[in-house]
């Protein structure tokens, strides 16, 4: 695909028209000229369902980010996105031997390179990375706690995560979007808004086709004296290493202060 037909020849042709239209009209009527530079793109697209079972190629054309027109497979035509291509693409589409060598872009294109592609993102397992992040920041009852099983840098997309509650699962979640992490891996997150009691166990759980079979991951909530004496523990090492840094630091100095005493045979 990529811009091989007749079409995309002549909107080359019509954006050079257009800009020198609008030169010239700028230069008349005394007004500031258009950038120098700007962004004209063609993306080709396949879409594939079932294997190579049904395939929707695209051929999309752009002009500073904004779509103009694209070339669709099913429907076999050129299509005007923008008001101002309407009568362009009327007249691309009476072209029936540039539609017919779009159409055979499928196969040219879209199934060849399915074929030599296939092989490696069927095999690739890239294991995801799961974790569990407790919020008590909740809008709707501050007694509650958002549970948070982060699920990222997973191949393929297809993947399956539940939260539980003592063994039973908890079908009151939110679940984000997948979103592409950009690198051929993908990311998810699940979240439970819950009200956790002494004794509760939550577990994440993951199926995910790099793994041979479930993965959990546990979170307890703290009592509230345990989560003292964490805090306890925490700001005693603290003050051991400031104190200690202190110490340290005295010694040095007072060390550096001192003489050093001269062997006797060197003095004469």
């Amino acid at each position: 695909m990529g811009g091989s037909g007749a079409a995309p020849l002549a909107f080359g042709g019509l954006l050079l028209g257009m800009g020198a239209l609008v030169v010239s009209a700028s230069e008349g009527l005394g007004v500031e000229a258009p950038p120098e530079h700007f962004l004209y793109q063609s993306k080709s697209e396949c879409h594939f369902s079932n294997g190579t079972q049904r395939i929707r190629a695209l051929d999309r054309y752009f002009f500073d980010r904004q779509e103009l027109f694209y070339f669709d497979s099913d429907r076999g035509k050129y299509v005007a996105v923008a008001e101002m291509m309407e009568s362009e693409v009327e007249e691309w589409n009476q072209d029936k031997d540039d539609l017919q060598s779009q159409i055979a872009e499928v196969d040219r294109f879209c199934r060849h390179n399915y074929e030599i592609d296939a092989p490696f993102a069927q095999a690739r397992r890239v294991q995801p990375k799961v974790k569990i992040t407790p919020t008590d920041n909740v809008e709707s009852s501050p007694h509650n706690t958002l549970l948070i099983c982060t699920v990222n840098r997973f191949f393929p997309a297809g993947i399956e995560i539940k939260w539980f509650r003592n063994g039973k699962e908890e079908p009151k979640v939110w679940t984000t979007d997948l979103i592409r992490n950009g690198d051929w891996t993908f990311h998810i997150e699940v979240m439970l808004e819950t009200k956790p009691e002494r004794g509760d166990v939550y577990t994440c759980q993951v199926e995910h086709a790099s793994f041979e079979g479930p993965v959990t991951v546990k979170w307890e909530p703290q009592s509230d004296s345990a989560r003292s004496k964490m805090w306890t523990g925490i700001v005693g090492i603290v003050l051991g290493l400031v104190f200690g840094a202190t110490g340290l630091a005295l010694y040095l100095k007072n060390k550096k202060g001192q003489a050093v005493p001269q062997p006797a045979g060197l003095i004469s």
